[in-house]
C-alpha cells in the first residue's frame, strides 16, 4: 500500500490540522484512562497516518510494522512549529482573497464576530477558520469586499489554506488586535478616571440636600 503523506507544515491544511488537534485531545484523554498505554499510543499513532494519508483506518492497521514506523516518522515534524511568510493576499479553491492585518481597519461587524470566537480560549484552534474570516476580503478584480452574510462560506473556503499561511496570518493579527485592545483598554482607563474627577467636581459644586 503506497501511502501519500506531507513531509512539512506546508503539505498540511487549516481542515488536516483542526482534526489533528481533535485527534491528540482525544488521545490524551483516552490515555488518562486506559489500562494499555502501549495500544492507545499505537491506535493513535495509525489515526494519525490515516488522516494525513487519507486512507482507511482498517487498510492502516493491515500495515506491517516496517510500513507503519516508516510512515509515522515523516510525520515526525507536526511536534515542530510552524514557520510562514504573513501573507495577505491569498488563493484558494479558486477565489481570492485578502486579509486585513490592522485591527483599526476592522468595522464593528467583524470586532463583534471576531470577539466571539475569541471567547472560549479551549476552542481557538476549532475557529481559526472562523477567526481568518473575520478579517477576509474578497478580491475581484481591485474591490475588496468584506460580507457578513458569507462569512460562513468563506471561513469554509480557507480550511484548505496550508498552515504554513495560517499560522504567520492569525498570529500577526491577533497580536496586534491584543497591543490595540490593550492600548484601547489603557485609554478607557483614563478616560474613566477623567470622568470621574469631573462627576466628583460636580458633586462638590452642588450644595448638600440630604436630610
Amino acid at each position: 500500500m503506497k501511502l501519500l503523506l506531507p513531509n512539512d507544515w506546508q503539505g498540511v491544511t487549516l481542515r488536516e490540522y483542526q482534526a489533528y488537534i481533535a485527534l491528540m485531545k482525544e488521545a490524551g484523554e483516552k490515555l488518562e484512562i486506559t489500562t494499555d498505554a502501549k495500544i492507545t499510543n499505537f491506535e493513535s499513532e495509525c489515526a494519525m497516518i490515516s488522516l494525513f494519508s487519507g486512507g482507511d483506518m482498517d487498510e492502516i492497521l493491515q500495515l506491517d510494522m516496517n510500513s507503519h514506523n516508516r510512515a509515522y516518522n515523516q510525520l515526525g515534524f507536526l511536534s515542530q512549529p510552524i514557520f510562514g511568510k504573513v501573507s495577505t493576499k491569498v488563493k484558494v479553491n479558486g477565489n481570492r482573497y485578502y486579509f486585513e492585518k490592522n485591527p483599526r481597519k476592522i468595522n464593528g461587524g467583524q470586532y463583534i464576530a471576531l470577539n466571539h470566537f475569541l471567547t472560549d480560549t479551549d476552542k481557538i484552534d476549532a475557529n481559526l477558520h472562523n477567526l481568518l474570516a473575520c478579517f477576509a476580503y474578497e478580491r475581484k478584480w481591485f474591490k475588496r469586499t468584506y460580507n457578513a452574510d458569507k462569512h460562513e462560506d468563506v471561513a469554509k473556503d480557507l480550511l484548505d489554506l496550508p498552515m504554513t499561511t495560517v499560522k504567520p496570518l492569525t498570529d500577526f493579527f491577533l497580536s496586534n488586535y491584543q497591543n490595540y485592545i490593550k492600548n484601547m483598554s489603557l485609554f478607557l482607563g483614563v478616560v474613566e478616571k477623567g470622568l470621574i474627577r469631573q462627576v466628583d467636581k460636580l458633586k462638590r459644586s452642588y450644595p448638600n440636600t440630604d436630610g
